[in-house]
């Protein structure tokens, strides 16, 4: 027996009255937590029917909690499945639901029968009508910026954004030039949180946490919102977004109306792109960077050096377009090595060494070096002053310039440069100044 039990009951079906849109009834008995049944029903039925189907879906499962086994003399071998017998009992009217012979013996393994009750009248409620959304025009935005969903790109790739001020959203078809060539891809099936920067960020550390820069930007669409994260999120990499070219983190949101949110608590030069943060202009575009909402377009080699644009047809007719950007191909290039440092020994030789980054996905784990992220390792070194300049390679995160190369460079303030090979392009330069 499972007395005390709560038994739960739910139909669907599309109501007459409410123009055939799907509706629910639900029927429940006793108070304790228990099953819960879900049956669908292909038809089109009132309230009052689908109310009265619930309760008897209800009463049966209630009544049926119960069983009881008789055996009986032969005297009733005739007892037939379905028949009802009354015993005194509580409940006196059970229902035979099996019988079977063991020898001359009759096993009839019962049920209690049950009754449907009353129908309860029931309200069929209102229609939920459809709200009407004016589409707006599309505002469209494209970011040359590192691979930041780990995909590993051997070809130069855009990301492409698109929103709209309006509550609605549907994906549309998007033309996108570079040069002479143009390609048709599918915006996100989710809205860009997309907007433009009021004010002017200023430049920052790209190792620590920024108390004192902030950024005040408005988005698109002033219904969408940006939330406050703490620092273990943002280790975790949470409130990533692209400013211009420069990937940051936010942690603090101060929300000031309109769409308008100042960021601060900010983390720099996410990606390896430090070298953007005194590149941001007003009016620059935001977006934060979440997969669903973003378009990632791969274009061909001879792309990079080229203007890229983006365009749209509005449901009005009109067409909106992105600014252009020049393709650089920052999603193939592996992040620049940090850590450049520089001796001078007695005999007059100079050492370089580094520290080389990935652009490989990996977890930042102790005493464990980062995955290599390319074929080989190769590092190309340049040393220039005012009057020659040497180019070396080396497949080591450190290279020695013998007092010999530097005699034949001329003394003098120098500038050296190292940068990552990669597979499909070149890092940009970990550079420091020198007197040689």
């Amino acid at each position: 027996m499972l007395g005390g039990s709560r038994l739960r009951s739910e139909r669907w079906d599309y109501d007459p009255a409410l123009d055939y849109q799907a509706g629910e009834a639900r029927a429940t008995s006793a108070d304790r937590s228990g099953s819960e049944h879900q049956r669908e029903l292909p038809a089109a039925v009132n309230a009052s029917n689908a109310k009265a189907l619930v309760q008897s879906m209800i009463a049966r499962d209630w009544a049926e909690r119960d069983r009881l086994t008789l055996r009986l003399p032969p005297s009733f071998l005739d007892l037939q499945p379905g028949a009802r017998v009354d015993l005194n009992l509580s409940p006196r009217g059970w229902r035979v639901e099996q019988c079977t012979i063991d020898g001359f013996v009759v096993v009839a393994e019962l049920r209690p029968s049950w009754n449907p009750g009353a129908a309860v009248s029931a309200d069929a409620g209102r229609i939920v009508p459809n709200k009407d959304v004016v589409a707006a025009d599309l505002t469209l935005a494209l970011f040359d910026i590192p691979d930041v969903f780990g995909e590993g790109m051997s070809t130069p790739t855009t990301l492409l954004a698109a929103s709209s001020s309006s509550s609605g959203w549907k994906s549309c078809i998007a033309e996108i030039v570079a040069g002479q060539q143009i390609l048709q891809v599918q915006t996100a099936a989710r809205k860009t949180v997309l907007g433009r920067a009021l004010t002017v960020l200023s430049q920052g550390d790209p190792y620590l946490i920024n108390h004192a820069g902030m950024v005040d930007v408005e988005l698109i669409d002033a219904d969408q919102w940006l939330l406050n994260c703490d620092d273990d999120a943002l280790v975790n990499g949470a409130n990533l977004a692209v400013l211009g070219s420069e990937l940051i983190q936010f942690g603090a949101v101060e929300p000031r109306g309109g769409g308008r949110f100042r960021l601060s608590k900010l983390l720099r030069g996410r990606g390896g792109t430090e070298w953007a943060m005194n590149s941001h202009t007003a009016a620059e575009a935001f977006a934060l960077i979440q997969r669903d909402s973003l378009r990632s377009v791969p274009l061909p080699s001879w792309a990079v050096g080229t203007n890229v644009t983006a365009s749209a047809r509005n449901v009005s007719g009109t067409t909106s377009s992105s600014a252009p950007i020049v393709l650089n191909g920052e999603s193939m290039r592996p992040r620049s090595p940090v850590a450049l440092k520089v001796a001078l020994d007695a005999a007059g030789n100079l050492a370089l060494s580094w520290t080389r980054r990935t652009r490989a996905p990996s977890a930042w784990v102790d005493e464990v070096d980062v995955p290599l992220g390319e074929r080989i390792e190769l590092y190309r070194v340049t040393v220039t002053n005012a009057q020659e300049s040497i180019e070396l390679e080396t497949d080591r995160p450190e290279l020695q310039l013998s007092a010999e190369q530097l005699v034949a460079l001329g003394s003098g303030p120098a500038t050296i440069q190292v940068r990552q090979v990669g597979d499909a392009a070149v890092s940009r330069p970990a550079e420091c100044n020198v007197i040689i």
